[in-house]
């Protein structure tokens, strides 16, 4: 019965012994990130991104994350594709070297991540003559680190695909009086 009364008695010291190393780690943690500084990049000035031409057409959308070096100064050390579609990624990447930055309480260069939405919405529309509708102008929202641009689709009217069906007699019945009429496809 002490044999067993002694070893919870050790099971509970040990208990509360590991709770002291806790509670003293997180003591030394919270002085420690006291004494660090909080580094902060900010995008004061969004260069807009422009939707491809190409990728337009493809109708190809997507994120591209775009790594961005900022110098203490805020500005720009260098620009690096990070991941997304190589048909968007140098939209994104002009965008983020022409824009503005800002880094408080940075003591070196610090790494930025942005990340470009591509998306297009609506559909095509167009009147009886294939002349589209007004377009647009591109949507550009920004939210921290998080930028998206939304254009409609480019379309194309094809007025060769209609087909127009026009009415002709056969060659071998122009003297004939009774002579059915045909139907042909005018392409």
């Amino acid at each position: 019965m002490k044999l067993r009364s002694l070893s919870a008695a050790r099971g509970f010291a040990a208990v509360i012994v590991c709770c002291l190393a806790v509670v003293e780690r997180a003591t030394a943690q919270s002085a420690t990130s006291d004494t660090t500084h909080e580094t902060e990049v900010v995008l004061t000035k969004l260069s807009t991104p422009v939707y491809p031409p190409l990728a337009r057409q493809a109708h190809i959308t997507g994120d591209v994350v775009v790594q961005v070096s900022i110098a203490k100064d805020g500005s720009i050390e260098s620009v690096e594709l990070f991941d997304g579609h190589p048909m968007l990624a140098p939209a994104a990447l002009d965008s983020a070297k022409q824009s503005t930055f800002v880094c408080q309480g940075c003591e070196s260069t610090t790494s930025y991540l942005l990340t470009y939405t591509f998306g297009i919405a609506g559909g095509c529309h167009f009147d009886p003559n294939c002349e589209p509708s007004e377009p647009h102008a591109p949507q550009v929202t920004q939210s921290e680190d998080k930028i998206t641009l939304t254009v409609e689709p480019s379309c194309i009217c094809d007025p060769v695909s209609k087909i127009i069906r026009i009415r002709v007699r056969a060659a071998k019945c122009l003297y004939l009086w009774r002579c059915g009429l045909q139907e042909a496809d005018d392409k």
